[in-house]
This record gives C-alpha cells, structure tokens and sequence, in this order.
C-alpha cells in the first residue's frame, strides 16, 4: 500500500515504521526519534506516541487531528482499533500492521472529503482553508481535496441556530400517582422479557411518594429511599417522575453527582420518552460549555500555533455539536489533550466574563439555549450544585 508519508507506530511492545510503498520495519527508540525529528510523520494520538518514545512532544501528522476535522462531533477510541471501528474498516494486526494501517485510515479520511455522500459538508471549504493559513500539518492534504463550493456558505455565527423568548412555564399541576400507573409506567419501560425484580418495583412505589401533594403549605415532600447495586434505581425513580412530568405539566430535576452517571441517565431518558427530542435534558455549569465569544476571538487571530489549531478544530465542531458541552458531551475527549493542557479552558466560561445579554452571540450561546431548554424539559439532568444553585434562587 503507497503510503502519502512515513508511517510511525509505537506499541508496548515494539516501534514500526513503514515507508511510502515499503514493508513496515522495526526501529529501536533512538532510532524512531530521529527518523520522527528529519521528517513528518503519519502517527495516532501524536502525546502518547512521544510519551512511548520518551521525547517530550513529537510533531507530525496526527489521524486524531484529520479524523476531528472529517468527522465533527464523533467519537472514536484514540486507537489503531477504536479508529478502524469507526471507520468501518477492517482492524489492523498488531504490531508491523498497525504501521501499514495508518495510510489506509489517512486514505479512507481524505476520500470522505470527495464524497458526494459526505455529511459534514458545511463550512468545511473555509474551515479547511483558515487551517491551512494556520500552517496545519493535514492542510495541503484537506485543501488539495477539496472543492470550492458554488456560492459562499455562511460562516459558523451566522448558522447557529438562535432561541427567542417565549412565555414563562405554566405552575405544574397538583396530580396523584396511581400504583399501577407507575408499576405499568416501569413495566413498560422495562419491555418485553426483563427480569421481574420485586425490589424494583418497591422502589419505584416509594419513589412515587415524593410526587404526592404536599403536607404543608411551603415545605417539599421528600422520600428517602436506598437500595443496593442491581436493583434497578435509575429506572424506578424515573418512571414515576416520567409519569408526573406528563400529568401535571411540570420539569423533574435529578441531581447527579458524576458526568457518568448524567451519561448514563441521559440515554435511559431517551429510552423513556422514544429519543423525542428536548424532553429529557442535561445541564452542567456554564464551564462546560464553549463560549462563542471566545471562539471567535481565537479564531480572528488571538491565539497563535498550535492553539490557533485547536480553536479551528473546535469551530468546525461547535456547527455539528448537540449541545455545545465540551466536557463530557460531543467533543471527543482526546481532542484536547492533543494541544496542551490549557486549550479547553480558554475556549469555555471559566473566568467569569460573560456579558449575558451583552454578547454579539447571546441569541446562539450554547449555555442560553440549554438554560431555557431545561425550561420546557419533562426531565432535567443537573449536577448537586447547579440544583441547589437554582433552589436556592428560587428557579430552574
């Protein structure tokens, strides 16, 4: 296979390195950090390759990178083997074949960017060319690739969606539970053929009770309820809160304490309401999020080098994200780390300078849209402090 450069793998066990039209070689460690130092390289996951290789940072042309930009809003697993998944293509053998794998991973990315059936299209012409003014190792390679479209396509800001304001939220209404609504409401959401856990089912009842119209005027109903790993907790306390969501017109918040554990109720959320879009949303702290305003700073020429990369890499994505969350959501976890431990930070609200209703892209910011996105939610996913943040305030 003709490789478009050299080709550096580095294992536990071993360093391969295959030359354009060649059979992949063993190198020893000094070996590879010259021949790594004279040319440019094809690598995957450029930090770990130089932490392997025992030399600090290693420049090249890392897959990560081009797979960021042909593929926005993906994951893939930061390997040899995540990478072909992703792919669709076959996985590599280890060792020598994970050498030979890298041109084929770098040809099967490439010829997406030809591809009349290629998805992420927009703003890839111009996104591809400010990287490249940006002196980006895959530049040439994208540019060449690519053709420029027919009538300019509007930049990042402009085709962000945008929120207006509506009517604030009705006060839920006052309803009542029915045990077998909520064993039925479980059930359901169980399907066909799961196991019938008795315990499950008592939880979901006890869990129902914090539903019920309250005792005294101004004070909550609280329900403490405990059960061990298996039984089956997140489904049971989300069938009853499902249930009065749809009955009274009112927004269940549940109150996490990991970025797995919203994961993993996000998707059982999904499973509750079929993946109808905004009825199960997640919010976190406004640090999550990408900040347009610094995007656009960064991308206008205050950020140089490698960062300047990053922050091109991470507008493509913000035109594909679901949420705009880049810890935790859509942005692919590595993508970060491949440039410095501080690029994440300088592209979120981590300073406190957001102007609100001040900023040029209030109407498009990720952070407004999921605050008056949780407003019309039936279930709200938020971390402790955020709730008691909002509790505390007298709203959500």
């Amino acid at each position: 296979m003709l490789l478009p450069h050299p080709a550096l793998a580095a294992t536990h066990e071993a360093i391969w390195r295959a030359e354009p039209g060649g059979r992949p070689h063993r190198l020893s460690r000094s070996e590879a950090i010259r021949a790594a130092t004279a040319t440019p390289h094809l690598l995957l996951n450029a930090p770990l390759v130089a932490a392997r290789l025992g030399y600090g940072e290693l420049s090249g042309l890392d897959l990560l990178e081009l797979f960021a930009f042909v593929c926005p809003a993906v994951f893939a697993v930061p390997s040899a083997n995540g990478l072909a998944d992703a792919l669709g293509i076959a996985r590599p053998d280890p060792g020598p074949g994970e050498a030979l794998f890298l041109g084929a991973a770098v040809e099967r990315l490439l010829g997406a960017l030809e591809a009349a059936t290629w998805g992420p299209r927009a703003g890839a012409y111009a996104d591809a060319q400010a990287l490249a003014r940006a002196r980006w190792a895959w530049g040439p390679s994208v540019t060449a690739r690519m053709a420029r479209p027919e009538k300019a396509e509007r930049g990042l800001f402009d085709a962000l969606p945008r929120f207006e304001d509506t009517a604030p939220r009705a006060r839920p209404r006052t309803v009542a539970l029915a045990d077998g609504d909520v064993l039925a409401r479980l059930k359901d959401l169980l399907g066909d053929g799961a196991e019938d856990r008795a315990g499950q089912r008592d939880y979901a009842l006890a869990a129902a009770g914090a539903f019920g119209a309250r005792d005294m005027i101004g004070q909550p109903r609280v329900v403490l309820a405990e059960a061990g790993t298996g039984i089956g907790k997140t489904l049971g306390y989300l069938a009853p809160a499902s249930l009065w969501a749809a009955a009274s017109g009112g927004a269940v918040w549940v109150s996490t304490y990991t970025k797995a554990l919203q994961r993993q109720l996000a998707g059982a959320g999904a499973q509750l309401f079929s993946g109808e879009a905004g009825r199960v949303v997640v919010r976190k702290g406004r640090e999550n999020y990408l900040c347009l305003l610094n995007l656009e700073d960064a991308a206008q020429g205050a950020f140089a080098g490698r960062a300047a990369i990053f922050a091109l890499l991470v507008q493509r994505w913000a035109r594909f994200t679901r949420d705009g969350d880049m810890v935790g959501g859509d942005l692919p976890g590595w993508l970060p780390g491949l440039f410095g431990r501080n690029a994440l930070a300088a592209l979120t609200d981590r300073r406190g300078e957001c102007v609100r209703a001040g900023c040029p892209h209030y109407r498009a910011c990720f952070i407004e849209r999921a605050t008056r996105a949780s407003a019309n939610a039936d279930i709200v996913i938020a971390n402790h402090a955020l709730v008691m943040a909002n509790a505390v305030r007298g709203r959500a």
